[in-house]
């Protein structure tokens, strides 16, 4: 699992719950919210109240207004045909000059499909592709928003492949669809949200409610009727738009049956149909403070894989933070490091590995006069790896 030790960090959504769900937001976060009959404004408007939390707070936009945001006012950057930022590059090149020094940032952008409109899809998929990039290394908090049904299929593509936060909102409940950096169990949460005075509240589902969501997201995703599902799960229609609305749910055996014919195992239809191709431990630094010496990026105490992101200053010297027995690797990036190991203190350069059985390894030191920085990989045994030395 990933370690969320480090959540003071981070910023929140304004959403308690949602906060909840994700561990907040790590600096950097690139979050859209997918819409399907659902509004945008009152989740833009859940973030932009909380001024303590920046430095500065900016809309952008392709011809609409942020009026309907609540909260102080929002900087406006304005772009698209019309305006002194006519194109893509000119908006990205304005964007790169807001963020810089580096700071606390939060951009709300306006929907995807105003860029489509101003600039068409290919440009919009390129605009999108640098900007998150960008957004991600200096540490800003983006918005974005786009329509399920609207969004052509290359630009939802380009958002899945690149972002690091997706929420599916409908009108009953917001679902993770990606969290990059997360427990892997953080995929497929759903929450219940309502409008209570102008404000979103959320709540975690219950089964059913999470059922019903599922329902929908699977059978959007695969374009089928209400009546396809239902022959799939051996119920009627009526069934199936009750179990999607959550006035009832399904029997196990019913979700059994349906998960075996669209071809998924039960937890894939609560969570999700594909499984996440890739994990990443994310630094949750604050833009303005102090880099912690040791941030666990990946794992903990119970798991198998352990990784640690260590800076030492000039001449610094630290060690593990767990003593784990399995197979150890620092992983030196750059500067020299002499690590302290029983029966020697090897040195390793920048782009060079020290492998080890990890309860040997004692410490390390930086040998040089500028920060240094590594990783420290730990792998238990487990299967293949159970009573593997390295010798």
């Amino acid at each position: 699992m990933l370690e969320d030790h480090s959540s003071e960090q981070r910023v929140s959504t304004g959403l308690g719950a949602l906060d909840s769900v994700l561990g907040g937001l790590y600096w950097g976060d690139n979050v859209v919210w997918d819409l399907d009959s659902a509004p945008v404004d009152p989740f833009y408007s859940a973030i932009a109240r909380r001024t303590e939390d920046f430095d500065t707070r900016t809309f952008i936009s392709l011809g609409g207004s942020p009026a309907a945001l609540e909260g102080p006012e929002l900087a406006v950057i304005r772009a698209g045909p019309g305006s002194t930022l006519e194109h893509a590059g000119d908006l990205l090149r304005e964007i790169y000059r807001v963020c810089h020094p580096e700071g606390r940032r939060l951009l709300l952008f306006e929907s995807l499909e105003s860029m489509i409109q101003a600039w068409g899809a290919k440009t919009t998929c390129g605009f999108f592709a640098r900007c998150c990039p960008l957004l991600l290394d200096v540490g800003a908090i983006a918005y974005w928003s786009m329509s399920s049904r609207a969004t052509p299929l290359t630009v939802r593509e380009t958002v899945e492949s690149v972002t690091q936060v997706i929420l599916r909102v409908d009108e009953r409940s917001v679902r993770v669809a990606k969290a990059e950096a997360r427990d892997e169990r953080v995929r497929g949460s759903v929450l219940h949200w309502y409008l209570e005075d102008g404000h979103p509240v959320l709540e975690l589902a219950d089964i059913i409610a999470r059922v019903a969501a599922s329902l929908r997201a699977v059978r959007r995703a695969r374009e089928l009727s209400q009546h396809d599902l239902a022959t799939l799960a051996g119920v009627t229609a009526s069934a199936i738009s009750q179990a999607e609305r959550a006035e009832r749910g399904l029997s196990l055996a019913t979700l059994a049956r349906l998960s075996s014919a669209l071809g998924l195992t039960i937890d894939d239809l609560l969570h999700g149909e594909d499984p996440e191709p890739y994990r990443i431990g994310r630094r949750s630094g604050d833009p303005q403070g102090e880099s912690e010496q040791t941030i666990t990026l990946l794992g903990d105490a119970t798991s198998r894989l352990r990784i640690d992101l260590v800076r030492l200053d000039a001449r610094e010297a630290s060690g593990p933070l767990d003593q784990q027995r399995g197979i150890g690797i620092v992983a030196v990036a750059t500067g020299l490091i002499q690590v302290q190991i029983t029966g020697g203190t090897p040195a390793v350069r920048s782009g060079e590995v020290l492998v080890a059985d990890s309860d040997r390894v004692e410490g390390w030191r930086n040998l040089g006069q500028s920060e240094a920085v590594l990783f420290w990989i730990v792998v238990l045994p487990d299967g293949s790896l159970r009573g593997a030395h390295v010798a």
